[in-house]
Formats: C-alpha cells, sequence, structure tokens
C-alpha cells in the first residue's frame, strides 16, 4: 500500500512538474511574442521618421536651390540685358542695400521672398524701383498706430468727378490742385462729390473711370506747405482785414489755432499782416498793392528761416497742425490704411502735359495757354537760408511718400550717415484683411 501510495505520489508530482514546465514555456513564447512586436512597432516608428527628415531635408535643399536658381537667372537675365549697371547688392555701414531691380522682381512674384532673412526685411534706396509711383502706391503699407493723425477718419472721399468722361481726380494739398480745379471744372465737367470706397472700386475696376492725381517731390512740397500752413494759422486770421468779411474762416481759426500754441516762437513780433508783410515784401510792392506781394520773390533775411528750421527741428511728422502739411500717401489712402485704386499718378511739376495727356485720352480739347490759371505765389521764406541738416531732416519726415511713392532722394539727403539716412523696406507683414498685400512697401525707419 505504502509503495502503491508512493508510486502514485510520485506519478502525480511528474504530471504537475510536467504541466508547470509546459505552462511556463507556453508563457515564455507569449513574452517573446510580444517583446518581438514591440520592437518592431518601434522599427517601424523610428523608420518613419527617418524618412520624414530625410524628405523634409530634400524639399529644403529643391527650395534652396530654386531660391538660388532664380536668383542666378536674375543676375545673367539682368547683365545681360545691359540694364543700368548697380549691382544688385551693396554693402553700407555693414548692412545689405538691394536694388530696386531685385525688390520690384520679388513683388512681382518672380523671384521670392529670402528664405533666410530672418528680419523679413531687405532694404532699398527710395526711388530705386522700376515702377511708376502708382504701381509702388499699390504695394504701400501704412502703419496707422503712427500716421493715423495724418488719415482723415472718414469713410468717403471728397473728389472731382466727371461722369462724361469717366475721371475721378483726388485732390492733395500743394500738388497743383489749384490747376488741376481748374481743369476739371472747365473741361472735364468735373463736381466735387464725396464717393464711399464701394462706388470708387466699382467705377474703376467696372465701369472703366480713371482715378488720377499729382505728386510732387516731398521735400519742396514741404517748403510750400508750411508757407501755406503758417500763412492760414497766423494771428491775423483771428483779428483783421483778411477776416473781416470772413466768419466762417474765422471760426475755423479759433477751432484749430491751439494746434500751433505748442510752437510759440513761430509768430512772435507778427501780431498783423502787415507785420506779417513787410517781413517778405519789397517795399515799393507794398505800397501798390499788398496782393503784389504774393508775385514777387521775398526778401526776408533769414528771419522766417529761422523760425521754420526750429519747427522743423521740433516737428515729429506725425501731428501736423494744418492739413497742407499731410503726407501726399494721406489722401491717397482710405482711413483703413489700404491705397485708393489708382489709375495714375502725374508729377505736379510737369502739370500742364499731364492734363494734356489726359485730355488726348479722354478726347477733350484744351486750348494752349489755357491751364496756367491756377494760384500761384511766391513762396514768403527764403529757402536759400534752409540749411542741409534741416533739409536731411524734412527728407526723414517724408520716408512714407518718398518710399511709397517713389520718389528718388534729393542730392542733400543722400547721406552715408545711418542717423541721417533715409531708406525703405521690403517686408512681410501681417494681413490686415484678406485682399492686403503680405509684402509690401513701407520706410526702412519711420519718423
Amino acid at each position: 500500500m505504502i509503495n502503491t501510495m508512493n508510486t502514485n505520489g510520485k506519478s502525480n508530482r511528474n504530471k504537475s512538474l510536467t504541466n508547470a514546465s509546459n505552462n511556463n514555456s507556453a508563457g515564455s513564447m507569449v513574452r517573446d511574442s510580444a517583446t518581438n512586436t514591440f520592437w518592431l512597432g518601434h522599427k517601424a516608428v523610428l523608420g518613419c521618421l527617418v524618412i520624414g527628415t530625410f524628405a523634409i531635408s530634400l524639399s529644403n535643399l529643391i527650395i534652396g536651390y530654386r531660391d538660388y536658381y532664380l536668383s542666378s537667372v536674375y543676375q545673367r537675365e539682368h547683365y545681360s540685358l545691359g540694364l543700368p549697371t548697380f549691382q544688385r547688392i551693396t554693402e553700407i555701414n555693414g548692412e545689405t542695400i538691394y536694388d530696386g531691380e531685385y525688390i520690384s522682381r520679388i513683388l512681382h512674384g518672380e523671384l521670392p521672398f529670402p528664405l533666410n532673412n530672418n528680419l523679413q526685411r531687405l532694404k532699398f534706396r527710395p526711388g530705386s524701383l522700376p515702377l511708376s509711383s502708382a504701381q509702388s502706391l499699390q504695394k504701400c503699407y501704412v502703419n496707422l498706430t503712427r500716421y493715423g493723425n495724418q488719415i482723415p477718419d472718414k469713410t468717403v472721399m471728397l473728389a472731382s468727378v466727371s461722369d462724361t468722361h469717366k475721371l475721378i481726380y483726388r485732390n492733395i494739398p500743394k500738388s497743383s490742385s489749384s490747376t488741376a480745379r481748374h481743369a476739371m471744372k472747365d473741361y472735364f465737367d468735373g463736381n466735387d462729390r464725396r464717393v464711399k470706397h464701394d462706388e470708387l472700386e466699382l467705377a474703376v475696376y467696372q465701369l472703366n473711370y480713371s482715378l488720377v492725381s499729382f505728386v510732387r517731390d516731398p521735400l519742396n512740397r514741404f517748403y510750400s506747405s508750411f508757407d501755406e500752413s503758417f500763412f492760414r494759422l497766423g494771428p491775423w486770421m483771428g483779428n483783421g482785414p483778411i477776416v473781416a468779411d470772413k466768419p466762417r474762416v474765422k471760426k475755423w481759426y479759433f477751432e484749430n489755432k491751439y494746434k500751433v500754441d505748442k510752437y510759440p516762437y513761430l509768430y512772435e513780433g507778427l501780431p498783423t499782416i502787415g507785420h506779417f508783410r513787410e517781413v517778405y515784401c519789397p517795399p515799393d510792392e507794398l505800397k501798390l498793392s499788398p496782393m503784389a506781394c504774393n508775385n514777387v520773390p521775398s526778401i526776408e533775411n533769414g528771419t522766417l528761416a529761422h523760425r521754420f528750421e526750429q519747427f522743423v527741428r521740433d516737428y515729429d511728422g506725425l501731428e501736423p497742425f494744418d492739413v497742407h502739411l499731410y503726407l501726399q500717401v494721406s489722401s491717397l489712402v482710405w482711413v483703413t490704411g489700404n491705397p485708393l485704386p489708382v489709375t495714375k499718378l502725374y508729377n505736379s511739376t510737369e502739370a500742364d502735359k499731364g492734363w494734356l495727356d489726359i485730355a488726348r485720352e479722354k478726347g477733350v480739347h484744351i486750348p494752349d495757354g489755357e491751364l496756367t490759371h491756377g494760384r500761384k505765389s511766391a513762396r514768403r521764406f527764403n529757402v536759400s537760408k534752409v540749411s542741409d541738416a534741416t533739409k536731411r531732416k524734412i527728407c526723414r519726415l517724408m520716408a512714407l511718400d518718398y518710399c511709397c511713392l517713389n520718389f528718388e532722394l534729393p542730392e542733400v539727403c543722400r547721406t552715408a550717415d545711418e542717423d541721417e539716412a533715409v531708406f525703405c523696406a521690403l517686408e512681410k507683414v501681417p494681413k490686415r484683411s484678406p485682399n492686403d498685400n503680405e509684402i509690401v512697401i513701407q520706410p526702412w525707419r519711420n519718423p
């Protein structure tokens, strides 16, 4: 019995050991299988990462080659076509300056914006673009935070409109505006009208109207703008013969006088129009007729020029005390800062020729000599007394006009001094609306 039980016990233990061994073997197989699956999964992920990294590297290589290729093509075409001999880039004080041809090709989408430019800005000279003023205006970006006081807060635009000839003229003060008003009224059947944004877009883009205006070298215009503004805000506009029968002008003066109070030196010793005229008008002309003073050169000895220079030193260019001091671009954009759909901008130094060109396009005849009816007055302060440093400050104040209207800087303002230099920027900016430009023109440095 004992032997039999021992035998059975051993037999049972052997079966248990055999079953345990089989179970352990099965568990080991399961673990091995799971381990293999784990490593296979990780290998697949690693493989995808390697392939993805390779694909990205290849894409970057292709894009970089494309940029290099297009730039190379640009340089070959640029020099093989015998275009002006300026370089694609130059170096000034360690900074890269791009030529206008290169910038314009980026604007037209013929060349990509350089991907290695971390600041997303390219520097170029004013007036160097092979574009018209109207074309460069369409790429203009107006920083509303800085220039908001220069842009009328209105949703409509005052313009002279001729439905007969499908012509719209946008006035810019001190840019042959008197000649333009005369031409529109007498030869194009134009009438002043307040035009809404949608109406203007419809007229230009769908009804084939032309929207034109005249622009002027910003430095020379600033002289005339100050001269006019100085006269309009003088104390003689508050009391005296000029406003004796002009109550609305007198009212406007008192509503706006506070704007010049921050420049108290402007009118020191000039309480009346008579005192003012004695400074700049030849005595013989003044005795003949006060109005004759506007038609003869000024004799002022620097008294007015000195006040002008002091004003320029104090002026930030952002809060003009009169509409005549507004930038020209201010009259060519909406309250949103977006440019008007301008068809063409003419240079006011050739206003007569510009209006004759417009007349030919519209089938209108203007007799010879009939465009000299615009109001023209001699400048009251002596510009020859203005220093070069003041002129360069004015150019900096007018940087938006120089860049967005593609005006070349006058010789006196072409300087390598970083603090006085005026340059423009081609820049990538966030879109303010879906139809806005992403690549725009603006001053390299705002005043």
